[in-house]
């Protein structure tokens, strides 16, 4: 088996059968398994996947497994991890779809280049609205072997579009790469663990992956707790490679991602979710933390850098400014 794809399910009735046909009509499909795990959602979407593997002529390929309880996509995603069968293993989100040779493009660039993952490219597709799709580029563009000025230019530019790759399976058990307990960003911290173990990376710079944006998704939710989640992950991340010893070889980038990510998101949904925000929360957190808002690369960010000042020095002015801004 060269590709196991795992797919967690919740409340995806309007999109699961989209998502599976376009796995099973992979050009590698008979190398392919798909493995859905079922969070036990409300809708009827165990019902189609029961009759997707009943009637489509490649429906022994889905593998359908359940958690023991509503866990959340961190839980599914690692349950899929340890019943796959697959050399690479890929994830698709229920409610995305993917090109029909995404799969062995990836599988033949990784092969090609002894990756230890390989991306392609993903675009955006916005639902019920009238914007246009997004291709979501990547900072590297070309298959490569990963040294550290590599590693810091996806630190400082890079995406965690995680989705977009498949990683090899020896890879991820060598180096414990699981997702963290969490609604929001584990996808990230699984992303990033992934730039800084890899010792080579395979490119693919062509759409496979289609990324449904849909207003009431719950990645696009605000939600009371979504801020402090996102601040969480970026945190045990920080603290992970600070214990393994690798925080010091990228400090800088590692501190520049943390405050992207980890500081400057949080208190933007801080601002925009919450009545009574708590962004001295925010602030003791990265105090704790010990990231530096003396970062070479915030410096050089100015817009960044006025905007955190702007948080410490205005924030009912910030408030005011952010939740206008999003009910435009």
């Amino acid at each position: 088996m060269e590709i196991s794809v795992i797919v967690p399910l919740f409340n995806a009735e309007k999109y699961i059968e989209e998502c599976l046909n376009s796995l099973l009509a992979q050009t590698i499909i008979g190398h392919t398994e798909v493995i859905v795990v079922d969070d036990h959602g409300e809708d009827c979407s165990i019902e189609i996947v029961k009759r997707i593997i009943s009637e489509h002529q490649y429906g022994k390929h889905i593998k359908l497994i359940s958690t023991t309880q509503n866990s959340g996509a961190w839980a599914a995603r690692n349950l899929g991890l340890e019943l796959a069968r697959g050399q690479y293993i890929g994830f698709c989100d229920a409610d995305d779809w993917v090109e029909p040779n995404m799969y062995e493009n990836l599988y033949r660039e990784a092969e090609k280049t002894e990756a230890d993952w390989a991306y392609c490219l993903g675009q955006k597709d916005y639902q019920d609205t009238d914007e246009e799709s997004e291709v979501l580029e990547q900072e590297v563009d070309e298959s490569c072997v990963m040294k550290d000025e590599v590693k810091r230019r996806m630190f400082v530019n890079g995406v965690s579009y995680f989705w977009t790759a498949i990683y090899s399976k020896r890879f991820l058990k060598t180096n414990h790469i699981r997702f963290p307990e969490g609604k929001f960003a584990e996808d990230s911290y699984f992303w990033w663990m992934a730039v800084m173990y890899s010792r080579r990376l395979g490119v693919v710079n062509s759409v496979g992956y289609h990324y449904r944006i849909q207003p009431n998704s719950v990645s696009q939710r605000l939600d009371e707790t979504k801020a402090e989640i996102k601040q969480m992950i970026y945190s045990k991340l920080i603290k992970y490679f600070k214990g393994k010893g690798l925080y010091r070889l990228y400090q800088s980038e590692l501190d520049w991602l943390y405050l992207r990510k980890g500081y400057m998101i949080p208190l933007e949904i801080e601002a925009i979710g919450k009545e009574k925000p708590d962004f001295k929360r925010i602030w003791k957190q990265r105090s704790e933390d010990e990231v530096s808002l003396n970062n070479i690369y915030l410096i050089r960010n100015i817009a960044t850098l006025m905007r955190i000042c702007a948080f410490r020095l205005f924030p009912s002015l910030m408030v005011r400014l952010l939740k206008k801004e999003n009910e435009k």
